[in-house]
């Protein structure tokens, strides 16, 4: 438990503003102390009558600085509620509700708790902002967007795409019997058309299908981290994955070995490509993949989060004419998008711009881009070693795998 400040009493706060009345007070101390001071001052109030939850928070957030709001599911950014998690949210009535230039805005419905801006900084490596709100607009803010334990409607779900925005391109089928026409069938279709277009609307890097001993969840990673976003039937995975397999021309007889494919969709009338990965496990094959969205490579640095300050920074360090740059993180960061963004600012008709890719996730007009195959001795190594050849003003190199193109 976090403990709260120790300033003007809420009683006081109530009082002093005229919204209650000093023998409402005393009775509301006495209910309290009847409880065992199991209820809070204010609960105790609004179940009695005396002020509204909304007078309350208003109250509070005007004696502690703190702008006050009334939040609703239409407020809130999507993307942004994953980066703290669940258990925390509902623990202590916090909700993200959006990022802007490195700060994240959160809503509390506590804001005398004087450690919480602490401990929320540090769950979420962000500067944040407090904005008040009744606990009562969080909840149902929380129950909108968090995963809960039931089984989601999914003739309702997938009724949210529409056939006109989603088509597959140059997709291969076998002719495996029964799991090719499990995976035919209209809702599996509909379910996987639905998770591929939300996730890539939603701005996620990946999609993870993953089949438990009685359950089957889809996560998406949303700047980093994992989100729980369907739960569908148990008895869907086996269609779903050979519906995937399917459309990345993998093998749906092979069970037993992990496969690797690709999928090109067009989505609202521009190419997505995605890249299918999928392992054998203890409760049936994981499906994760990732999405390679043409769209983000042509981000620009502002749209990326940073900081003013941080965002003059860091483009004075790529204008410098020599040093190396080193961008790091987990799966689904932003890696690429941020150095894909760095390169757009610096593509310019007088430099010579190259990259050494596995694989070469964006086409980008303007700049050399190599592919590294392994199988013919093109390595990451080898294609530095050659590339060093080629006059290059800006090299982008993709991963640092061994001792030698680190060096």
């Amino acid at each position: 438990m976090i403990a709260t400040a120790t300033r003007k009493p809420l009683g006081q706060l109530l009082l002093g503003k005229g919204i209650i009345q000093p023998e409402q007070l005393e009775r509301a101390l006495d209910e309290q102390k009847r409880s065992n001071h199991q209820k809070l001052l204010g609960e105790v109030m609004v179940e009695l009558g005396f002020c509204t939850e909304d007078q309350i928070t208003e109250a509070l957030a005007e004696a502690y600085g703190v702008p006050y709001a009334r939040i609703s599911p239409r407020v809130a950014d999507p993307k942004v509620i994953p980066i703290l998690p669940k258990e925390f949210l509902e623990t202590h009535q916090v909700l993200p509700l959006f990022l802007v230039e490195g700060v994240l805005t959160v809503a509390v419905s506590e804001p005398a708790n004087v450690f919480l801006l602490e401990e929320l900084e540090r769950l979420s490596g962000y500067r944040v902002q407090l904005v008040a709100a009744t606990s009562r607009d969080i909840k149902a803010t929380l129950q909108t967007y968090l995963p809960s334990d039931q089984v989601f409607v999914i003739d309702d779900i997938i009724e949210e795409v529409r056939p006109e925005e989603f088509t597959l391109v140059e997709s291969k089928v076998e002719d495996i019997a029964n799991l090719e026409a499990a995976a035919g069938d209209s809702p599996v279709i509909k379910l996987v058309n639905y998770c591929i277009y939300s996730a890539v609307k939603e701005g996620a890097s990946d999609i993870h299908l993953e089949p438990g001993e009685h359950s089957f969840r889809v996560r998406f990673r949303i700047d980093g981290r994992l989100a729980e976003r369907l739960r569908p039937p148990h008895q869907m995975h086996a269609a779903v994955a050979s519906r995937i397999k399917i459309m990345a021309g993998l093998d749906i007889s092979e069970r037993r070995l992990p496969q690797d494919g690709g999928i090109h969709v067009m989505m609202d009338k521009r190419p997505v490509d995605l890249r299918v990965s999928t392992m054998p496990g203890k409760h049936g094959e994981k499906v994760v993949i990732r999405i390679i969205d043409n769209d983000k490579a042509s981000v620009n640095l502002e749209k990326l989060g940073f900081g003013y300050e941080t965002l003059k920074q860091w483009r004075k360090l790529i204008s410098l004419p020599n040093g190396i740059l080193l961008v790091t993180g987990p799966t689904g960061s932003g890696k690429s998008t941020t150095l894909y963004a760095c390169l757009q600012e610096l593509n310019r008709p007088d430099v010579n711009v190259c990259t050494i890719e596995d694989p070469v996730e964006y086409n980008l007009a303007g700049i050399n881009q190599f592919q590294v195959n392994e199988k013919a001795g093109f390595t990451f190594a080898s294609a530095l070693r050659s590339l060093l050849r080629q006059d290059p003003d800006i090299l982008m190199v993709g991963e640092i795998r061994d001792g030698e193109t680190a060096r």
